[in-house]
């Protein structure tokens, strides 16, 4: 079953607000990993500040980083979607 191609969320105003769970998927860990959003920027960037706890390691905060409504397709490497 293919999945919806997703977009990154176009304003701060529809990004979930600061303190949720968030699925981070990025080059650093194998498989995407659990995360809590810490921070946002302007409304001129879909990227936001995670604070991701890969299992087997130290907490790593990603300071830029897509997010995204829904869960993208696996050819996007970095994104943050809600859990």
């Amino acid at each position: 079953m293919d999945k919806p191609k997703s977009k990154a969320v176009p304003a701060a105003a529809d990004r979930p607000t600061i303190g949720k769970g968030v699925i981070v998927r990025s080059p650093f860990f194998s498989k995407p990993t659990a995360g809590i959003l810490i921070g946002t920027y302007d409304e001129d960037t879909t990227d936001v500040i995670v604070q991701a706890f890969p299992v087997g390691r130290e907490p790593l905060q990603i300071p830029a980083i897509p997010y995204f409504e829904t869960e993208p397709d696996d050819t996007v490497r970095s994104a943050v979607w809600l859990a």
